[in-house]
């Protein structure tokens, strides 16, 4: 009997190294940041070079900006880091077990489906107006554009993951005498959860969008702050202005992060798998 051939030594290296922990994480990002920046120096250079001025600034600007305005920035960070968190957090309770409940019973799917579909495809933007005429200015609108934009792009990727679970599964469990509850605890729940959680992903980058057209409408009043009214106020002082965009991209890699860290926890048979591949 052939024994089965050994990977070659390159790719057991790899292995060796995607196993690594929270060192070959940070080493990963660092390298990644790096190759950005000096793409992001490279354009600069080049349309200095093109337009004979200096229209785009380049990384060190930005970073000095950053570190210059440190606790002005880390102010307006503050404050849409947390209109953030919450629009999602209130998107994401609301939308992954309405979307549960719809995909998984088909007799609600029948009724609720046909509203969903007629206002899901609406342009988010067009609800903007109305949320301002409903909350006024000041924090609830800015919360309620992000949460609205997110909410049926989560209920929609829900209720899609609760009718991808095979029938099988669920008749099993319930001949085996388990209650509603347990049937979603145990089948509902572990089955759509890498799913949603690749959705929250994608809502993260809709949401920093909805977030900076939330705080520059109406970001004439200073009390409200943020980072879309830190760039849209800078908007003419370019170094300025990306210092703020650059801070915007650190929120939203960081709610990556913690995502990542969140499936880690709750998706734990996901990675299991994986490594023993």
């Amino acid at each position: 009997m052939n024994k089965q051939a050994s990977p070659p030594v390159w790719k057991r290296a790899l292995c060796r190294l995607a196993n690594k922990t929270v060192g070959w994480h940070i080493a990963r990002y660092l390298v990644s940041i790096a190759i950005l920046l000096l793409i992001w120096w490279g354009v600069s250079a080049l349309v200095e070079y093109v337009k004979d001025r200096a229209f785009l600034p380049n990384p060190v600007r930005a970073i000095y900006e950053m570190w210059r305005l440190g606790p002005t920035l880390f102010q307006n960070f503050w404050v849409s880091a947390w209109r953030l968190v919450l629009a999602i957090s209130i998107a994401f309770t609301l939308g992954y077990p309405l979307g549960l409940l719809i995909g998984h019973e088909r007799r609600l799917d029948q009724l609720v489906s046909p509203m969903i579909f007629i206002i899901y495809p609406i342009p988010q933007v067009a609800f903007i107006l109305p949320l301002f005429l409903i909350f006024g200015l000041g924090n609830p609108v800015k919360v309620a554009i992000v949460a609205s934009a997110l909410f049926f792009q989560i209920l929609v990727s829900a209720r899609g993951a609760a009718k991808l679970i095979e029938v099988e599964h669920v008749t099993s469990v319930r001949s085996a005498g388990a209650s509603w509850w347990q049937i979603y605890r145990h089948v509902v729940l572990p089955a759509t959860l890498p799913s949603i959680l690749t959705s929250l992903r994608v809502s993260v980058g809709l949401g920093m969008a909805f977030l900076f057209i939330a705080e520059t409408t109406g970001s004439f009043d200073p009390r409200y702050g943020g980072l879309g009214s830190f760039i849209d106020s800078n908007i003419y002082s370019g170094a300025v202005a990306f210092a703020g965009i650059m801070a915007m991209a650190l929120l939203g890699f960081s709610l990556y992060i913690i995502i990542d860290i969140i499936e880690r926890i709750v998706c734990r048979w996901k990675h299991i798998d994986r490594k023993s591949s």
